[in-house]
């Protein structure tokens, strides 16, 4: 009998830890918006996401409760020095991604299975990145402000400048769109500017959801959004 009890506690452990590698998250919200001078709406959205792991391996997929389409389903997992990196799709076609990373001194060299490969290193407190015939990347910490530039294999440029001063959090990009973000009373107050004005605050409740209100300049209309995440 003693036997008995042990290993029904010991397959009780052993299927406790197959469980404890399966996470169940998801979100449900409620938005109301007055269109301005259009006619109101009321939506809502819901969805839960699975998440599992089995060593370095891992899978997820996310379920839209409200239209029942399955997205984001995804495996992980490494061959090796080879990453390897698949979607799928509510038909089952999967894409895959290889990927294979080498440090060399300071410098990281990545190659995919499309032969693109990017080389990326932090020189100075610059972390800088460039892919061969592709994009190139740098970012830094400079005199307290966070910045960010991108130029693509078109020619084309973005950038952004960030920083926090008295307790704002402002930013400013390459299209002359600026955000400031604050605490205020309990609330978290977004405004951004980049030709229209958006005004944004959100509040978390007591009861553990999350209240919202935004205004948009560009059609006068007033949003609610009622969300709770698990």
């Amino acid at each position: 009998m003693k036997k008995l009890i042990a290993l029904s506690a010991a397959a009780l452990m052993a299927s406790s830890a197959s469980i404890a590698a399966v996470s169940l998250t998801g979100s449900a919200s409620v938005t109301f918006d007055d269109n301005g001078a259009s006619d109101n709406t009321t939506v809502g959205a819901a969805s839960v996401t699975i998440s599992g792991s089995n060593g370095a391996s891992t899978a997820s997929a996310t379920l839209n409760l409200v239209t029942g389409a399955m997205t984001g389903a995804a495996m992980a997992t490494s061959i090796g020095p080879v990453a390897v990196a698949a979607t799928i799709d509510s038909a089952g076609d999967a894409a895959v991604t290889l990927s294979l990373s080498v440090l060399a001194g300071d410098v990281t060299i990545a190659l995919d299975q499309n032969g693109a490969a990017t080389v990326s290193s932090t020189v100075a407190g610059v972390a800088l990145s460039h892919t061969l015939g592709g994009d190139t990347t740098g970012s830094a910490t400079l005199a307290g402000m966070d910045v960010a530039i991108t130029r693509t294999a078109n020619g084309d440029t973005t950038w952004d400048v960030s920083t926090t001063l008295n307790g704002v959090t402002l930013s400013i990009d390459e299209a002359g769109v600026v955000t400031a973000s604050m605490g205020l009373a309990g609330n978290t107050v977004t405004i951004t500017n980049g030709g229209d004005t958006t005004v944004s605050v959100s509040r978390d409740l007591t009861s553990g959801a999350n209240l919202t209100a935004g205004y948009d300049t560009s059609d006068n209309s007033l949003s609610l959004v009622a969300s709770v995440s698990f």
